[in-house]
């Protein structure tokens, strides 16, 4: 399940077209107007994995990427007999505190650069009076600087990832903005504390040493709190593993 909101898996497909065994779900864009479009996203999860499951006849493995990672906790929580083990890259537990860091990284790296200002002058009002509508004024502005997603990637391997990646996202599908916007609006709206899964199964969690957006001790606490039995590992890639790493590094890090 990849992260986004509204990412496709476009790079997951790209990357690993000899993966036939995996299902790289296409998550539903958000409906015009939708109300829930977040939890229409949730119970979309419940319906594909009850679907895929149920044809193969044995429980999955779910593995989740960034935002995905709260699908994975819905579908445990819901379905947990039909999930084999679960898999976390760099899972990300508040997605709004994860893009003002990316932002203030961003702001550092393109100090000099002629939107800077913009951005700076974006956060400073959010720090002052934070909310969804100073959030996207930041967004907005963090969008303005060159080369923003090469901040996702490791230093190692990851030059061929981040230029894959800006290659990609650019095809037709590959991102919506509208469905990530309502997404992330409705998930911001809910409450997130975290509560233990019912799901007693193996859980392994990748968090990447280059990570921008992630806090990974801090994280760590709440997914910890989530999955009591999880193991954790840091590998050396930015916020996307599975573009940086081999697919059996990700599914067995030990």
């Amino acid at each position: 399940m990849h992260g986004g909101p509204a990412l496709a898996p476009v790079f997951e497909r790209a990357r690993y077209p000899e993966a036939t065994h995996i299902h790289w779900w296409h998550q539903p864009l958000a409906k015009p107007c939708a109300e829930r479009p977040y939890r229409d996203l949730l119970d979309a999860a419940l319906a594909e994995l009850q679907r895929v499951a149920g044809e193969g006849g044995q429980p999955l493995t779910l593995m989740a990427s960034s935002f995905g990672a709260h699908l994975a906790v819905h579908l445990a929580r819901q379905a947990p007999q039909l999930v084999k083990d679960i898999v976390l890259l760099a899972p990300t537990y508040n997605p709004e505190d994860a893009s003002l860091r990316l932002a203030r990284r961003a702001f550092r790296v393109h100090s000099h650069d002629h939107h800077a200002g913009k951005l700076a002058a974006a956060l400073s009002m959010y720090e002052h009076d934070p909310g969804r509508p100073r959030f996207w004024d930041v967004f907005g502005a963090l969008t303005l600087l060159p080369d923003v997603t090469e901040l996702y990637f490791g230093p190692t391997g990851g030059a061929q990832a981040a230029s894959d990646f800006r290659a990609l996202i650019q095809q037709p599908g590959a991102f919506d903005g509208p469905s990530s916007v309502a997404i992330s609006d409705d998930f911001a709206a809910l409450d997130h504390t975290p509560v233990a899964s019912p799901f007693t199964g193996p859980v392994s969690v990748l968090f990447g040493t280059y990570d921008p957006i992630i806090d990974a001790d801090k994280d760590r606490t709440l997914w910890e709190t989530v999955f009591p039995q999880a193991s954790f590992f840091t590998v050396e890639t930015g916020h996307f593993p599975l573009l940086e790493l081999s697919l059996e590094a990700c599914l067995d890090p030990a």
